[in-house]
């Protein structure tokens, strides 16, 4: 489905997917445990469905948002101050700030607040011709390890003298600083810098399902199943993948391993992590790990597509098990602790 081309466009599903995903997985998780099934439904179905999208469209919805927030009557939020403060209690910082940049609720305008997110090998291109008393001011704002790859991509007779400039730099007006910035955007801009930020698709579900209570999860995807079981399946997959396992606790390891074969477990290890490794053979007899990493190491090339089948089968195993209340998968909100 074709994203819209502007705010005006979105129905309500959507505009409220665009508010969701901005707030966070956490926070979104517990507004779904507010709304009924039907609307959780018709949410995660313009979340799957929508995807990049334009920063002008987020920032538009998310003011619309605000504004509908400070004109209810029966809300306790009083202005900008108090959305701010609302959001930076309830949201992780990095989170927090996405959302009030977006919203632009004109608490300050801060310099360059976005070239964190720009390459500074894009960065060094459109500053190639630029004074280096510019380029000491943009370094200057930019956190250390960003601009030291920014001086790596500058010319050899440019780098000490941007350093020079920065180390002897004192405070600079802010006007100035705002126009240096204005013009810096411009020529983002322009060649393409800036990119729509991705808000969507079946990734950004999953994370968000993942947090949710598990019979609350299985209501949704039983309902988006109905519409597209190929995409509730794909959805599934990408909500624990095998990787994912060595969150678990070394008793769901145990109890993993009561249920797959040796075989199985040794295909699924050709191309997983030591750390991985490492979880599932420390819980296992010494004789049977022994003979599971020298199958490794005498195993000749095995198809992508097998090795992926063994690990997929593990993950449905580590599912049912969680089902069945025989392990906890960390990270599910709402879940009893297992003791």
């Amino acid at each position: 489905m074709a994203n819209p081309e502007n705010a005006a466009a979105l129905n309500g599903p959507q505009k409220a997917a665009i508010v969701l995903l901005a707030l966070g997985k956490n926070l979104a998780a517990t507004i779904f445990k507010q709304l009924e099934r039907d609307e959780i439904t018709a949410i995660s179905k313009a979340m799957v469905e929508m995807d990049t999208i334009s920063k002008e469209m987020a920032q538009e919805v998310l003011k619309e948002f605000n504004e509908t927030m400070l004109i209810q009557k029966d809300m306790l939020i009083a202005g900008p101050s108090q959305v701010k403060k609302l959001l930076t209690e309830n949201l992780d910082p990095d989170t927090a700030k996405y959302v009030l940049d977006s919203l632009d609720l004109n608490l300050g305008r801060t310099p360059f607040k976005e070239l964190n997110n720009v390459s500074p090998k894009i960065l060094s291109q459109i500053l190639r011709n630029e004074h280096p008393q510019t380029m000491a001011l943009i370094a200057g704002h930019l956190p250390p390890d960003n601009a030291a790859e920014l001086l790596q991509h500058l010319s050899p007779g440019a780098r000490a003298e941007v350093m020079m400039r920065l180390a002897k730099l004192e405070a600079v007006p802010e006007d100035m600083l705002l126009e240096v910035d204005r013009v810096l955007q411009n020529q983002l801009i322009a060649i393409g810098g800036k990119e729509g930020k991705h808000v969507g698709g079946v990734q950004a579900v999953a994370e968000i399902l993942n947090a949710i209570d598990h019979s609350t999860e299985e209501e949704i995807l039983t309902e988006i199943e109905e519409d597209s079981a190929s995409l509730a399946d794909e959805i599934r997959q990408l909500m624990f993948v095998f990787e994912d396992a060595t969150s678990l606790d070394n008793r769901a390891i145990r109890e993993v391993l009561k249920e797959i074969s040796n075989e199985e477990l040794g295909l699924a290890m050709k191309t997983a992590s030591d750390e991985l490794k490492t979880k599932f053979f420390s819980n296992m007899s010494e004789r049977a790990a022994t003979m599971i990493q020298e199958d490794l190491e005498i195993m000749g090339p095995v198809k992508l597509s097998e090795v992926e089948s063994a690990q997929q089968s593990i993950v449905k195993t580590i599912r049912r098990l969680e089902a069945e209340g025989r392990i906890a998968i960390p990270g599910k909100g709402g879940g009893e602790v297992l003791v």
